[in-house]
């Protein structure tokens, strides 16, 4: 037997997919390979990136070879860089037949995408679960929008330090797990003061605070799968767009927005589900108009499964911003009653306190008819309609539409109407 010649030949390698990338592992062979950057030409020959390392060393240091080939070719120039630097224990004949088993695992996989599932096979599952009550839902995206300026990227910094550490707070409920933060806007060290700030305005220690930040200046759809590789690589739970714009290229393009949310669909497979948090953005006019969804685009509202329409509240000079989410779209659930937040800058620390946005002076006016009669009776305990009329500037006619439809509310034997009781 020579020094390259192996008594067993290769077992079968693991194989994991996340996205469109592939990693499989000898362990026999102490060898692991990483399939990723496919193309397919006009003839349907599909080529691709391929990594060749030595098993579970540390990053960069166990290198052996890498090149772009077709799966269907014979690898030739891999297989004998393998062979030069992959050390004396595998042979030439070993690495033929782990390129053979890359070709057979990785390409009808790669064709097929993901597999068909039979419904009646699977066990019970409930309604898709929350990772961060009641905004963000394991595995799916989450847009948060509103005007430029009124602290949306501030707040989405606060969910996320909430995910990262698995904070409670404010009747949030955070699913502990890794946060990746993509930043199309701005640095890693205003980032860092401003998560510094929110952990001394809940009391946490700001190193708990292990949000991976990355900057980026292209695209997601570009660099899809260098955002794959990292939240493999960390195990990321859920990412962090900021912003939209820039992540998108061309926000008002439908064919952008849907490769976008194709791109970041590809971060979940059947096996683990990344869910993401989108910070989008609308015009003075849009406001105006009451758009429904950033950009006023159909597309921004049919690719997340949940949206939340940010408005923010701030006089001159002052230390607060009261802000409310409107609950705008929802595919899993019911949609919401606004949820309002005020958020206080005091010594060296940034304060998320309840704020109730149907009481708010701005934000009260605001909100849907039967809202503004629950709250008035709530305040009052009983009323007739010409007196809920006058107290929240309505007409009589749209009260008692709103007072007959709403199962909220129940007349009493004096024809006064109450809170249905629970």
């Amino acid at each position: 037997m020579t020094q390259f010649e192996s008594a067993i030949p290769p077992q079968r390698p693991e194989v994991s997919q996340l996205g469109e990338i592939y990693t499989l592992k000898w362990r026999d062979k102490e060898i692991q390979m990483r399939v990723e950057r496919f193309d397919t030409d006009t003839r349907k020959n599909v080529t691709a990136e391929i990594t060749v390392e030595v098993l579970d060393t540390p990053v960069g240091e166990g290198h052996i070879a890498r090149g772009r080939q077709g799966l269907l070719s014979t690898f030739r120039t891999l297989i004998q860089d393998c062979v030069d630097f992959g050390g004396e224990l595998i042979s030439n004949e070993d690495w033929r037949i782990m390129f053979k088993q890359l070709s057979n695992a990785v390409l009808d996989k790669y064709r097929m995408g993901e597999p068909a599932i039979n419904l009646s096979q699977m066990g019970e599952v409930g309604k898709k679960p929350f990772i961060l009550e009641p905004f963000i839902y394991e595995g799916n995206p989450t847009v948060i929008y509103g005007r430029g300026g009124v602290g949306k990227s501030l707040f989405c910094l606060y969910l996320a330090v909430l995910l990262q550490t698995g904070t409670s707070h404010n009747r949030l409920s955070g699913k502990k797990m890794n946060v990746l933060y993509l930043d199309y806007e701005a640095d890693p060290d205003e980032s860092k003061y401003r998560s510094n700030m929110i952990a001394h305005g809940l009391e946490i220690d700001p190193d708990s605070i292990e949000i991976h930040y990355r900057h980026c200046s292209v695209p997601f759809r570009e660099e899809a799968d260098v955002i794959q590789r990292i939240v493999m690589e960390l195990e990321i739970g859920c990412v962090v767009i900021d912003s939209a714009v820039p992540a998108v290229g061309d926000a008002i393009s439908g064919e952008a927005v849907s490769q976008f949310f194709n791109s970041v669909r590809s971060l979940s497979t059947s096996e683990r589900q990344v869910a993401s948090l989108i910070i989008g953005h609308t015009t003075k006019a849009q406001e105006d108009k009451n758009s429904s969804g950033p950009y006023g685009a159909a597309h921004w509202r049919n690719g997340p499964r949940t949206v939340w329409h940010f408005k923010a509240d701030q006089k001159r000079g002052a230390d607060t911003i009261d802000v409310q989410l409107i609950h705008d779209k929802v595919n899993l659930d019911k949609l919401l009653a606004p949820i309002g937040f005020q958020i206080e800058w005091r010594q060296g620390a940034i304060h998320f306190l309840d704020l109730d946005a149907r009481r708010h002076s701005v934000f009260g006016r605001q909100q849907h008819l039967g809202d503004r009669i629950e709250v008035a009776l709530e305040d009052n305990s009983h009323l007739a309609e010409d007196a809920l009329a006058t107290l929240l500037d309505a007409r009589t006619e749209d009260i008692r539409t709103e007072l007959d439809r709403d199962t909220r509310f129940i007349q009493n034997t004096l024809g006064e109407w109450e809170l249905m009781s629970i």
